[in-house]
Formats: C-alpha cells, structure tokens, sequence
C-alpha cells in the first residue's frame, strides 16, 4: 500500500478540536510507526472482493485468509480492507464474530491486531484504505462442520445499519465461511446458543462495579432474542460469566428507561417487575434444576426444582443457593422518572448446587452447564421479557431448550 499520505492522515489526530467531550488520545511517533503500512489512500487488491456497506461512512471492500480448512483449535489470520467514505464520528470501532452455520457465537475477536486497538474505525477519514490483520483461533468445544465470520461496526448506542451487502438481521455482514472438519458431539439443537466462561484466579468481588480485569475480556452473550420466536429481542442486555474452583459469576448489563421493582424481601416475586434471571440444570436431564432471580434493588429470588416445574407452584422455596448479588442502577428505581439501566453481578457457590437429587459433580474444565438467562422488564405500557435461548414456548421453564456454559480451564 501507498504509505505516503499515511503520516498527513495521522498527524491530523493531534488536532482534533478540543470542545469535544472526549478526546481521542493523540497517537505517540512510535505508534504511528507502527501503523504507517496500514493506511493508505490508494485502493487495495484483496483476494476476495466484496461491497458491504455500513451506513454511509465505511464499506469492507474485501478480505484474505491464509486456510482454507479451519480446524478445531487451530489460528487463521484474516485481512480485511476497509474504505472510509467519509470522516467516522470518533467512538465508532469494529467487531468480529465467530459463528455456526446458525449465526450462534463462539468467539469474538473485537479487540484483536493493532488496527483495531490504535487505529479504531472512529479515527477512519474519508478516502482511506486502512487494511487490518487479526490472528483468531477456533475455540476447541466448536462442534459444528462449518464457520463463518461475521463484521460490523458499532458505538456504545448501537450497532452502524448494513445498508448493502448480506446482513444477518442484526446488522452483522458475514464475510466468510469455512470448513472445520469437525462433527457435532451433542445432540442440542443447532440454534442454542454456547457461552465459553473463563477461569479467574482470584475470587471477584462482588460489588456490581465489573472493575475486575477478568470481566473485560469475558465472553459476552449474543443479544437476547423473544422467548417465542427467537428473534432478535429492542431489550438491550448482555450477559458475561467466569468461574472458579468454588464459584460461578454473573454480571448481567441491562439498558432500561424505566426502572421498577418494590420488592426487597427476599423471594418475593421478583418476576412480576425488573429482574433477571439465571436457570441452572447441572446434569442437563431436567432433574434437579435450579431457579435464581436479582431485582435492580440487589432482591434476590432462589428455589430449586426436582423435576420440571415440580413441586408446584414454585419449587422448593426454603432452598438456600447462598447466591450473593450486587446492583448499581443508572437512575433511581420506582420514582417515575427517566433511568437508563442496572448492573446485576453475582456469586453462586457450585456447593449450593450440592442439594436434591440426582447431585451432579462439583465442575471441572470443560465441563458443561446447561443454563438460560432472561430479562424481566416492565415499561411504561406493560411488561416484557427477552432470554439467552428461546424456549419457543409460553414457558420458561423449558431445559431442554436452556444453553450451554462451557468452562475453560485456566490461562
């Protein structure tokens, strides 16, 4: 690429009006070094051309990739050529997801290669070509015979709309699939969906906050679908989980407009205003399965099950799970006004799980967890609830429908 109207492109970042509220952090000598081969203002010659538009501002001109077979557990580096249309609003930046053929999650690679952490598409100026390279490995609990990487672009209000080119609903742009050779070792439905929920050394503190290094490079949940259809769900909320040899963790982040929940008794119907919820069945045979709830208040709900929805009609609510939850609000629950959502974190001792029968074994790495989330929120109009894994029913209580926590072992 032509590097030459490279250092006129970058030194312009050192200029940038000061009124803005945020501004971008000037590049050192050293960094804009290190990116002097991937800008240019001269178009590229990629592998595979393609012309997927991301509103009026960048288009993904086309991609390489160094496999043509991509094996469980394996790397594969992918380029992608970006064109800047016009100068990108600063707080914009890309994503990457691995996916099955059903659009289902298994990694994401937002972060990765120095494009994407020195030169986000924020920073993109009209008639660029900014070429990026990310090294991403194949998780190896992917079962599935195919995967396929999906693109986008976003800010912290959203996702930039796909305006040309394949787009899977949910203004992600799949740019390309290939073969793993691998064959499926479960017989789950292909459309539940799998979080990977990695190992901490240290207990978190549970406190709502989400300060600990650990949660920023959790694996989030995909967006929440309708518990009925399976389509993609207006309530915003995403789901992070890591694990210990004593604890699983929780941190739900909801976007809500309209905080309500009165409850602060401890199991009190939490279901009827904002809460979230956590299904738990370790054995994955809808014996012996487990039900906890946390309000915007820190209210926590928690009874267990010895089969599907038995004992009626809500378990066995003397059941202790010792769950230990936190929550900071956006805004003041129950006082009318506007808000803008709640941080639910939490801690569940694997050894409350230990009660009941049949008791499944304390969990290893690789162990894995059949588990739903879901989102209660009551709005101005009424009341709504979006989950992790549609049940396709007018019930939630549906495990075999619930998705899988795979725990990994330590890094």
């Amino acid at each position: 690429m032509d590097r030459r109207p490279y250092a006129l492109a970058l030194a312009l970042l050192g200029t940038l009006s000061t009124a803005c509220v945020e501004r971008p952090r000037v590049l050192t000598r050293a960094e804009r070094r290190q990116l002097s081969e991937f800008v240019s203002t001269r178009a590229p010659q990629p592998s595979h051309r393609l012309s997927i538009r991301f509103g009026d501002a960048v288009e993904l001109v086309g991609y390489d990739v160094d496999k043509t077979t991509w094996g469980v557990g394996s790397e594969a580096t992918f380029t992608f050529y970006w064109h800047a249309l016009r100068d990108v609003e600063e707080g914009y930046r890309a994503f990457t997801h691995v996916c099955d053929p059903t659009g289902r999650m298994a990694t994401g690679a937002d972060d990765v290669g120095i494009v994407r952490r020195l030169y986000p598409v924020g920073r993109f100026r009209a008639g660029e070509y900014i070429r990026e390279t990310q090294t991403i490995t194949l998780p190896g609990s992917f079962d599935a015979s195919e995967a396929s990487i999906y693109v986008g672009v976003f800010d912290d209000e959203g996702r930039m709309p796909v305006t040309r080119g394949p787009n899977d609903g949910t203004d992600r742009a799949r740019v390309v699939t290939l073969p793993t050779g691998a064959e499926r070792t479960t017989d789950r439905p292909l459309d539940v969906p799998r979080l990977r929920v990695a190992k901490v050394a240290a207990p978190i503190t549970v406190d709502g906050r989400l300060e600990e290094p650990a949660w920023a490079t959790a694996q989030r949940s995909m967006p929440l679908v309708d518990t009925l259809t399976g389509n993609l769900s207006p309530l915003q909320a995403s789901i992070r989980v890591l694990w210990d040899d004593e604890h699983l963790y929780f941190a739900f982040e909801v976007t809500d407009p309209y905080l309500v929940s009165p409850f602060r008794v401890r199991d009190d119907h939490l279901w009827e205003k904002d809460c979230v919820e956590i299904m738990l069945d370790p054995l994955g045979d809808a014996r012996n399965y487990f039900e906890l709830q946390v309000n915007p208040l820190g209210t926590v709900f928690d009874t267990r099950y010895d089969s599907r929805r038995v004992p009626q009609p809500f378990g066995h609510l003397e059941f202790d799970s010792q769950l230990r939850a936190a929550a900071v609000t956006s805004g003041t629950p129950n006082d009318g006004l506007d808000d803008e959502g709640y941080v639910v974190e939490a801690a569940l001792p694997f050894a409350a799980l230990e009660v009941g029968e049949p008791i499944a074994p304390r969990p290893t790495a690789g162990t894995v967890i059949r588990t739903n989330f879901y989102v209660m929120d009551t709005t101005r109009t009424g009341v709504r609830a979006s989950g992790w894994s549609a049940p396709r029913v007018g019930d939630f209580h549906f495990p075999s429908r619930f998705g899988e926590l795979v725990l990994e072992a330590a890094r």
